[in-house]
């Protein structure tokens, strides 16, 4: 069941090309609660941020396609919650592409290093270097504080993307 909606949601995504859904992408997807009410929870995210009219369209296309399909219809019952939203503050990042918007804000990162030891931090994400065959890395700045009377002191750490174990954005005041 869960795949097949998964396909609905990609069909819509796919076909928001010159609609307010232009360069929405999938982050995740879960289907919980009993199969005779399941309830979607679609996470989706644009490059420069997603906005709520965005969901709300997208919400519709998937409807409209989940509800035409008689087949999945049968196996999950005309009761359905459907839910599409954008991954809130404190949600981990997911996907590389994430962390290109969220550069130059504060993460939390766990990380295992070299030794398969994990390591976590806390910086302002600096710099995203995707690639396409893998290598993706990014670099974090830290501030450790100085002993009383001396600055702070900032140190740059690269991280690679395959090696994050979790990423959050920290919430600036």
């Amino acid at each position: 069941m869960q795949e097949r909606i998964n396909s609905h949601v990609l069909q819509a995504i796919a076909e928001s090309a010159g609609t307010r859904g232009e360069g929405i992408y999938l982050v995740s997807l879960k289907v919980k609660g009993p199969s005779r009410v399941p309830k979607i929870e679609i996470l989706v995210d644009t490059d420069a941020g997603i906005r709520i009219d965005q969901c709300a369209w997208l919400s519709r296309r998937v409807r409209e396609r989940i509800e035409a399909d008689l087949e999945l219809m049968g196996l999950m019952g005309e009761d359905f919650e459907l839910m599409v939203a954008s991954p809130g503050l404190g949600e981990p990042l997911k996907l590389p592409r994430q962390y290109q918007r969220h550069a130059g804000r504060q993460l939390r990162i766990t990380w295992t290093d070299e030794e398969d030891d994990e390591q976590e931090t806390k910086g302002k994400l600096l710099q995203v270097s995707l690639s396409e065959e893998g290598g993706s890395s990014i670099v974090i700045v830290t501030e450790k504080k100085g002993k009383k009377g001396q600055p702070a002191k900032s140190e740059e750490v690269t991280i690679l993307l395959d090696r994050v174990v979790r990423a959050v954005v920290e919430a600036e005041l």
